[in-house]
């Protein structure tokens, strides 16, 4: 081998080499830091299921429940719970318990004032001279004192009344009714001067006392007992005002 072939063999060598080290040292470490970008980079989604999973979220959140959307300008709708108030309800006035109809009524009214029982409109209203007209009946037949209308009373009326359990001018007071008529009857009594002792709504030994001297001052039999003739004579007194006794 000549020199100059000697100098060309070496020179293609140091070419060959100096390639293979560039390549090693430069292209090879990007290749490596290129691939282990990659494999480190995580999987791209496909976009069916990106928009797939957004759509379930976005029904999740409807789902739960959250306050109430409110457009802009406009004041939120307040619902309040109100107890039903049942001092406010109309409620129908009832007649005390053992009145009987008007139809009933207006006939014992009749019936008592063709009897002799005192004046009585007859109108079929349970006013305090009916009441007062029944309580004279129930007095005179050894009835309990009620003074309540009934279909019972205006057939013991029509009938003749059979005796009482009671012996007349002894009966009992038997219904709240009657206590409320005999204590309208001492109070318009005291009011007048007479001695009645309390206003309690019973007939005792002063109250009945009373009734007499009041019906003897005016003229009446003094019988002692709560009828619509007394019941009349004291409204007429208290209405004139005569001096008390």
């Amino acid at each position: 081998m000549t020199p100059g072939q000697a100098r060309i063999a070496l020179l293609s060598f140091l070419v060959v080499t100096t390639g293979v080290a560039v390549n090693a040292l430069f292209f090879q470490t990007r290749s490596g830091v290129a691939t282990k970008a990659a494999i480190e980079r995580p999987a791209v989604r496909p976009t069916a299921e990106r928009g797939r999973k957004s759509s379930d979220a976005l029904r999740t959140d409807r789902s739960k429940p959250g306050p109430p959307q409110v457009a802009a300008g406009e004041q939120p709708l307040r619902i309040a719970r109100f107890a039903p108030d049942s001092s406010k309800l109309d409620i129908p006035q009832q007649a005390p318990q053992g009145d009987a109809d008007a139809a009933t009524i207006s006939a014992i009214q009749r019936e008592l004032k063709s009897r002799g029982y005192g004046p009585l409109a007859g109108d079929g209203v349970m006013g305090l001279a009916t009441r007062a007209g029944i309580m004279a009946f129930e007095y005179d037949h050894g009835l309990g004192l009620t003074g309540e209308a009934s279909e019972e009373l205006l057939k013991r009326i029509l009938l003749g009344a059979s005796a009482g359990i009671e012996p007349a001018g002894t009966v009992k007071v038997k219904s709240v009714q009657a206590e409320q008529v005999i204590r309208t009857v001492q109070q318009r009594l005291a009011a007048l001067g007479y001695r009645i002792g309390r206003v309690d709504g019973w007939l005792g030994e002063d109250t009945v006392k009373a009734i007499r001297d009041f019906e003897m001052d005016k003229g009446l039999v003094p019988k002692g007992r709560i009828c619509a003739e007394l019941v009349a004579r004291l409204s007429d007194a208290a209405a004139t005002k005569p001096s008390a006794r």
